[in-house]
Parts: structure tokens; C-alpha cells; sequence
């Protein structure tokens, strides 16, 4: 039974044909704005799903322009939704374009089937189903200390603070930074209450990559 998730924008058309076109349809997750008019759009999805006997959940996104916030929202969801061992895929033809965006990347990192419908026929377009592992780029070490980063992104630690907090010598903690760095998924800034520190920070969409 397929799970079918989808981003929302004005037009109820862009997500209905997936809908319909969806075999052994167990469920309807979608995401859309807060604006009036994609509430309009909700309604007549969900309506048009009761009609189906399918079950659908809508999911009122408050800012629909943060792209990495909609992005987690969505991987947190479609990795639930995975555990269930159900076949998963993706339309994205709806919403704002961060929305949009977000959700195929996600489609990306997650390797689902995508779609999208097109403006004017109201036909699926397939995707080519990518899969981009970019964890896999990090070592075990490099993947601890970027989750410890993200989860401590409010309050970035200096070298010697990281080094402590994961139990590694200063010096093997600035290369693994060096690394990150020139990974480009860690930043390093000017310590403001230390002219001889250094703060180190995930860069942002991190938590997408270890999470």
C-alpha cells in the first residue's frame, strides 16, 4: 500500500492527478501555506480523498519560505512513514517554490519516486530517481561531531570545547575540522568573547545530511 506525499499550492488540480494515478493508495500526506487560498486547495483535496475512501492529512506549514525547515519537517515524516515498510512517492508540484524545492530534495536524499503536473495538460511527469548519500562522504568520527554540532548549533563550542565535549585530542579534533570545513558542512567564526578563539558552527541544512 503506497504513501503518497505532496506539496500543495492554490490549485488542487496539481495534486489530484496523483491521487488518482497512485495504485494500492494507502494514505495522502500534503503541505501547504498558511494563505487562504491553499486552504481553498486543501479542502477540495481532502474532499476529493473522502470521496476515494483514502485517508489524507494535511500539514499547515507556518513559513512557507524556510526551505531547511520544511525540508526536516518532510524527511522526518517520509522516514516514519518509511519504517512502516510502505512504498513511498513524491509530487511536488504545488506550493511556493522553497516548498517545492525542499521537498525534492528530500526526494533526493531519500531516493523516491517524484513527480510533478504539468501547468497546463494537468499531466504526471516523472522524475529521474535520484539518490544523493552525502553522509557517506564523512567519516564515522566526522558524522559524530556534525550531529553534536547541530544539536548544539544555538551555542557553537570553540576547538578546545568540541575536542573535550567528544573525547578527542585538540589536535586530531583540528584536522576533522579542517576536513568538515573544506567539506563545506562547518563554518568557522570569530569567537566575540575571545579574540584567540575560534567558534565552530554546521553549516546550514547539515541536520539534512545526519539526520
Amino acid at each position: 500500500m503506497t504513501v503518497l506525499f505532496g506539496t500543495l499550492g492554490w490549485r488542487p488540480q496539481s495534486l489530484i492527478p496523483s491521487v488518482k494515478s497512485t495504485e494500492d493508495l494507502d494514505r495522502v500526506v500534503f503541505y501547504h501555506s498558511a494563505h487562504e487560498k491553499s486552504r481553498t486547495a486543501r479542502g477540495k483535496v481532502m474532499e476529493y480523498c473522502s470521496t476515494l475512501g483514502v485517508p489524507a492529512a494535511a500539514v499547515e506549514l507556518s513559513d512557507a519560505f524556510n526551505l531547511f525547515e520544511i525540508a526536516g519537517r518532510i524527511r522526518a515524516d517520509v522516514v516514519n512513514a518509511r519504517k512502516e515498510g510502505a512504498p513511498i512517492r513524491f509530487n511536488i508540484a504545488g506550493g511556493t517554490r522553497l516548498m517545492s524545492s525542499a521537498a525534492l530534495l528530500v526526494c533526493i536524499l531519500e531516493g523516491i519516486p517524484t513527480t510533478y503536473v504539468h501547468d497546463d495538460t494537468y499531466e504526471e511527469v516523472q522524475l529521474p530517481l535520484l539518490r544523493m548519500n552525502y553522509s557517506d562522504h564523512l567519516s564515522a568520527k566526522q558524522k559524530e561531531i556534525l550531529r553534536f554540532l547541530v544539536a548544539h548549533r544555538e551555542r557553537p563550542p570553540n576547538e578546545t570545547g568540541l575536542a573535550k565535549a567528544l573525547g578527542v585530542h585538540k589536535s586530531t579534533m583540528n584536522h576533522h575540522v579542517k576536513e568538515l570545513v573544506a567539506k563545506g558542512v562547518v563554518v568557522v567564526l570569530p569567537d566575540p568573547k575571545d579574540s584567540r578563539a575560534h567558534l565552530i558552527r554546521a553549516a546550514p541544512g547539515a541536520e539534512l545530511i545526519v539526520g
